[in-house]
């Protein structure tokens, strides 16, 4: 086994259930939080040269994490959080907290990812998935990428290189890792920015289970509906398998109501989708990442 305290901090027999927002998990063996980009770079090319498996885990707030034991490396990118303002430009690393990133830029007087303020997750995560709520998302002020890709080397992708499209990239079907993304910014009103994040806030208490063990939206908005609406309308508020069971709050969540399985939620997800495809003729399309190992 290589030694991974050369690379940054390392946590050992990791219960992957305080690293999730539904809560779920069986144990990791390592859990790695680089300390640089460079020693990321280096650990995963000695991971990979030693043949051991190794898994990007950002704040967990919209993955299904497998319920089984994992016996390789949790890698967290919790010390890649280097954010540089210039030329009304805005650099800021993978590891930074989308709400702090919000925040960052409104103290400074930059207002247009007030947006995204308030979900949860890292700046990775969200290009990730192009992330978006309030008619926004992240992909409308991005200007570039900066990746570790497949072959381990550090390559800058600008956006129009990019494939993407409403809560989707091509990054999910790649073994690549977000280091950094540059993103253009604006100048505007300061305090009409922090109303505006106030309102939002004040709008998700009332619409969605906060407090709960949850991992965001489950599924994607097919087009031309909602799919909390249709979830609603076919009367599955409250449905349960296990301990997972549909929010009563808003559809399209599912909470970790009493010690839930990864498998208790994915049969859920499972009887939903057969449920909106029977009444409505509708496939409705994950929106969270089921991973496996």
């Amino acid at each position: 086994m290589i030694k991974l305290e050369k690379y940054g901090e390392v946590l050992t027999n990791v219960d992957l259930k305080k690293y999730n927002t539904y809560g779920i998990g069986g144990m990791a063996k390592y859990l790695v939080k680089p300390t640089s980009v460079s020693s990321l770079q280096n650990l995963i090319s000695d991971l990979k040269k030693n043949n051991i498996s190794y898994y990007l885990l950002g704040m967990g707030s919209n993955v299904i994490l497998p319920d089984n034991d994992y016996d390789g490396v949790i890698i967290r990118l919790d010390n890649l959080n280097k954010i540089t303002i210039k030329d009304e430009k805005v650099e800021v690393e993978g590891g930074v907290l989308l709400t702090y990133f919000s925040n960052y830029l409104i103290d400074r007087g930059y207002v247009n990812f007030a947006f995204c303020n308030g979900v949860p997750g890292t700046v990775a995560s969200a290009v990730i998935g192009n992330v978006g709520c309030f008619k926004h998302e992240i992909f409308d002020y991005l200007i570039n990428v900066t990746i570790i890709n497949e072959e381990g080397n550090i390559e800058i992708v600008a956006k129009e290189n990019i494939s993407y499209g409403y809560r989707y990239t091509e990054f999910k079907k790649q073994n690549v890792v977000i280091i950094a993304a540059t993103f253009v910014i604006e100048k505007g009103d300061k305090l009409l920015a922090q109303k505006e994040v106030q309102e939002n806030n004040l709008y998700r208490q009332a619409h969605q289970p906060l407090g709960t063990k949850n991992a965001g939206s489950v599924f994607r908005n097919p087009i031309g509906y909602a799919a909390g609406k249709l979830i609603e309308d076919a009367k599955l508020k409250k449905m349960m398998v296990g301990g997972a069971m549909v929010s009563e709050k808003h559809a399209n969540f599912i909470i970790n109501y009493h010690n839930a399985t990864s498998s208790d939620i994915i049969e859920l997800i499972t009887k939903i989708k057969k449920e909106i495809k029977r009444i409505y003729d509708i496939d409705l399309e994950l929106e969270q990442i089921i991973v496996k190992w």
